[in-house]
């Protein structure tokens, strides 16, 4: 396909000398052709930047630009700032993504007029190929928030949630929105960029059309930062994130400290507390929460979200909003029992739900 929109692939490339022709081969064989390749060489020194300048000369559609090494979000942004496609893609250098994936989701936009498309992750174990899984697998779905509760019930629920995946490498999305919003992923933010970026930037929609399709393929390997990353390490990088959304979320989203709450219980506590090793993790967890150098800043939060409960339940639901008060409650008091006893619900939940299905078996 010679004509239509242009799509700007972005490829942050530091240092991955070993798996960019993968990862450059697919985007050179999309079915959709009308593509400007940027790769941004984030400051490699395995020669990584060296075979990004011999694809330039091989494909005119790919540009390279070589800059001091700054990170996954800087090498982004500058992908941002030289992009002039009608769609914004964004794939990391170690991974690869089927040949029909830019079709298919210029295609959705064109046909539907949405404001994001989301489609499916395959994941690949790099030390056994054939180890392969999806990841968030759905049915396709067009979700529309045209009014602002539904907007930040949609937010939490979802996005925050983490039920679409947290990876931004798994969507597509319009550069009108990315500009006029003004969004750029959060420099010297070293996880949980991704995340940050999604849910901005979902923030300024309508709608979301989810593709099932498995397009990106996700590659596991254990220098991962996520992998090699301690429990500590990942809180602090949350509660730093968390905490800047104090500075520049508006009336678009729901207020911060019930964005952070519905966060921290997915990534940290979001665990069913059926053993006494569970209940250890979470009291260990929530002490490291009270106890961190972001801590004085949570116990506000704490505060607010307690005499606030009523908006949470509102906007986040009663299910995740019980759990989100409990887990603050837990922060400001120290306690657990709050957070045990919303977790024993959802225990008698789920049996409830289990014993359902036994007896009533679909038909």
């Amino acid at each position: 396909m010679k004509n239509g929109p242009l799509v700007s692939m972005i490829v942050p490339v530091y240092n991955k000398r070993d798996y960019l022709r993968t990862c450059v081969d697919s985007l050179c064989a999309q079915t959709y052709t009308n593509l400007e390749i940027i790769l941004v060489d984030d400051g490699s020194t395995d020669g990584s930047g060296e075979l990004c300048d011999a694809y330039a000369r091989r494909d005119p559609r790919i540009r390279v630009t070589h800059q001091v090494n700054g990170g996954v979000s800087s090498a982004r942004n500058t992908g941002l700032d030289t992009a002039r496609g009608d769609y914004v893609y964004f794939l990391d250098a170690d991974d690869r993504v089927l040949e029909t994936m830019a079709a298919e989701m210029v295609s959705t936009y064109e046909r539907e007029g949405c404001d994001l498309c989301v489609g499916g992750i395959m994941a690949r174990d790099e030390q056994e190929e054939s180890n392969s899984y999806r990841i968030f697998h759905l049915e396709a779905m067009l979700i529309q928030f045209p009014t602002l509760r539904k907007k930040h019930r949609f937010l939490c629920q979802w996005i925050l949630n983490n039920k679409l995946g947290w990876s931004v490498n798994s969507q597509v999305w319009r550069r009108d929105i990315i500009e006029r919003h003004h969004l750029r992923f959060k420099d010297g933010q070293k996880i949980y960029e991704d995340m940050d970026f999604f849910f901005r930037y979902t923030a300024c929609c309508q709608n979301l059309r989810y593709i099932p399709q498995m397009f990106y393929i996700y590659r596991q390997h254990a220098d991962s930062v996520m992998h090699t990353s301690n429990e500590q390490e990942l809180l602090y990088w949350m509660l730093c994130l968390t905490r800047s959304w104090n500075e520049y979320l508006d009336a678009s989203c729901p207020p911060a400290y019930i964005c952070a709450g519905v966060v921290y219980i997915r990534m940290f506590v979001d665990v069913p507390l059926r053993t006494e090793a569970d209940k250890k993790r979470a009291a260990r967890i929530i002490h490291s929460f009270r106890t961190s150098e972001n801590g004085e800043w949570l116990l506000g939060q704490a505060r607010l979200a307690v005499r606030n409960w009523g908006r949470i339940l509102r906007i986040c639901g009663l299910y995740l909003g019980l759990r989100v008060y409990a887990f603050y409650k837990s922060v400001l008091t120290g306690d657990m029992s709050a957070f045990y006893q919303v977790n024993q619900l959802r225990l008698w939940s789920e049996t409830l739900c289990a014993w359902k299905r036994t007896l009533l078996p679909d038909r």
